[in-house]
């Protein structure tokens, strides 16, 4: 299979031959079937979706799987400038192939034979070419020592994460119960729809949980290596639960969850709170500052018989309609070790943008991290290391993070938050006025 004069693929060996330097590189299977998909559609931009089927057929995998095999194709074709692979934001991948030489190098373009008057067009467009560098040297050169360059870049960065593809409504029953369903879905997720069943139907001894009239509204999140489950167990409206259930396991972990034994371990685990956010402080701030802080408990569970408990605390204080300070703050404890074992934070300045997807508002905070600390275990559980594997790679890595807000009302606030991946959270809401 051809992809350029001097590059092919050899469907027996799969293998990438380079014939300019005679070299051979190999290829993974899935590495393999992405570059052959490309190659059937030089030029054409090919959706992440199409490429995942290729490379990974009637297999759900993370995200990232995709983007590391995108790098190791770009260092195999790397000598090669003819063949550039491009990434389309939000979207997928396109190969694009430019015409070369019997050598394989890039053909010049050929000069223009149209006249003076072509020639004093040309000077005058090299003439806005310099004038545009140079006043884009200038631009980059004043947010440099302005120091607003760092948050100008990693807010770029911050446009090209997926977003909210769709936030898919579905009524049912379970047990008797009335239970609606909002499951989120990012654009990079596949697209498919889970019922409640799928989600909760592992549960047993509900009546603690289930044992009222009204409507029981989630919110979940699969995004192919955790669940997460944010339920009100009464809703009208709006949710009347003091203590939301927020719980998340890893996405091919069944073990049955009693909600009975759950109940007395909450009950054990939240008797001490070790989470206390100690906001900045504001310079001069102005009257009728507003402080809109959110409470939760998540809990992780998987096959043994131990929980791991963040106690979230996030604090968003509005300086304008779509910008301010953001703190959030989690203190990790499970029930074996029953103290706690690490605690992160991380505060900044946020811009807020929202959009309605599905008939629901939701707001995306952009926040650019300022200062984030990280108290490390001394002693860690195989549970709790979940979290702190997640923490180290998502959360303190990171310069930028964004946190998606989903749904709010009086009292109550359901986040996509940076703990177990993307996790769904049904959090307690106070506003105050400073």
């Amino acid at each position: 299979m051809n992809i350029s004069k001097c590059l092919t693929i050899d469907l027996e060996s799969r293998e990438l031959v380079d014939h300019k330097v005679a070299q051979r590189h190999p290829l993974t299977l899935a590495e393999f079937e992405v570059l052959k998909c490309l190659v059937n559609h030089i030029g054409e931009v090919v959706s992440k979706e199409t490429l995942n089927e290729a490379g990974w057929p009637n297999r759900v995998v993370a995200p990232s799987s995709l983007t590391q095999c995108m790098s190791c194709l770009r260092r195999k074709l790397g000598a090669h400038d003819e063949v550039e692979l491009k990434n389309i934001p939000r979207y997928g991948y396109s190969l694009c192939i430019k015409d070369t030489d019997e050598k394989g190098n890039p053909e010049p373009a050929e000069p223009s034979d149209i006249g003076n008057a072509s020639i004093k067009v040309g000077h005058f467009s090299r003439y806005w070419r310099w004038f545009g560098a140079a006043l884009f040297v200038a631009l980059l050169a004043g947010l440099h020592f302005s120091g607003k360059l760092k948050q100008t870049v990693n807010y770029l960065a911050l446009l090209t994460e997926p977003g909210v593809a769709s936030i898919l409504d579905a009524e049912t029953e379970l047990d008797g119960q009335k239970i609606q369903l909002s499951q989120l879905r990012l654009e990079d997720q596949p697209d498919e729809q889970r019922s409640a069943a799928h989600f909760i139907g592992n549960w047993s001894n509900t009546d603690k949980i289930f044992g009222n009239e009204l409507l029981k509204r989630i919110f979940a999140n699969d995004n192919a290596r955790y669940e997460s489950v944010a339920l009100c167990n009464q809703y009208d409206g709006e949710c009347k639960d003091t203590q939301p259930l927020n719980l998340v396991r890893e996405r091919n972990t069944y073990s049955p969850l009693d909600l009975q034994w759950l109940s007395d371990t909450k009950l054990r685990m939240e008797q001490v709170t070790y989470n206390k956010i100690l906001l900045d402080k504001f310079d001069n701030p102005p009257e009728g500052l507003v402080e809109d802080i959110y409470r939760a408990d998540v809990y992780y569970y998987g096959a043994s018989k131990n929980v791991v408990r963040a106690d979230v605390r996030l604090s968003l204080v509005y300086q304008s309609p779509a910008r301010g300070t953001l703190v959030m703050a989690a203190c990790i404890t499970d029930d074996m070790l029953r103290h706690i074992s690490m605690r992160y934070q991380f505060s900044g300045e946020f811009k807020m943008q929202q959009k309605t997807v599905d008939g629901q508002l939701v707001k995306s905070f952009l926040l650019d991290t300022g200062n984030v600390s990280f108290t490390s275990p001394d002693e860690i559980s195989e549970e709790s290391a979940t979290i702190y594997r997640e923490i180290r790679k998502s959360v303190l890595s990171n310069e930028t993070q964004i946190l998606r807000q989903v749904y709010q009302d009086a009292n109550s606030g359901v986040w996509m938050l940076p703990l177990w991946g993307d996790t769904m959270v049904w959090a307690h809401r106070v506003e105050v006025t400073l």
